[in-house]
């Protein structure tokens, strides 16, 4: 850990819990294995490399940053009754966990470079979409089965991660 308090990927502990940059939620890590992360938090499983995890959530989470992560989930859950929640809304949520907080994070998190402003020139290998793709369509076959299985535990789900992820995203 730095002088900041920020942590380093060497920081990382299984059952450590690690307070998100938006502040809304707290990470569990479940599992490491070599340079991935297997956590869980409020609203479903993922894996991530430890460089990303500890981008996403660069501060080991205190009895505080617990208490308010609490109150805040408590307050968003009044905000948000029935009628304001739209299939965009729901869209937006399934974006962010398939595709958003999958493998596309790990790509994301890469340096920029002026060749990827360059026409003609790839920015994802065949093997990086290849394994996109497997990533999300798996998270979106879990959620559908959870949706078919048990519709109030996703209405839930679906709701609690647009408020997580998806705030200050457009809303059309």
């Amino acid at each position: 850990m730095d002088s900041t308090g920020k942590i380093k990927p060497s920081d990382l502990v299984v059952g450590g819990r690690y307070l998100n940059r938006n502040g809304l939620f707290i990470r569990q890590i479940e599992a490491i294995e070599g340079n991935t992360v297997h956590y869980h938090d409020q609203a479903s499983s993922w894996s991530c490399s430890n460089s990303v995890f500890v981008r996403a959530c660069p501060t080991v989470a205190t009895p505080e940053d617990e208490a308010r992560v609490a109150e805040e989930l408590r307050k968003f859950a009044r905000l948000t009754d029935k009628g304001e929640f739209t299939v965009r809304d729901e869209a937006k949520a399934l974006t962010a966990c398939a595709f958003r907080n999958g493998f596309l994070e790990d790509l994301h998190a890469g340096k920029s470079s002026e060749l990827l402003t360059q026409p003609g020139l790839s920015r994802i290998s065949d093997e990086e979409m290849r394994k996109l793709m497997i990533q999300a369509s798996a998270k979106l076959e879990e959620l559908l089965r959870l949706k078919s299985e048990t519709p109030a535990k996703y209405e839930e789900w679906v709701r609690d991660y647009n408020r997580k992820y998806c705030r200050s995203w457009k809303r059309d």
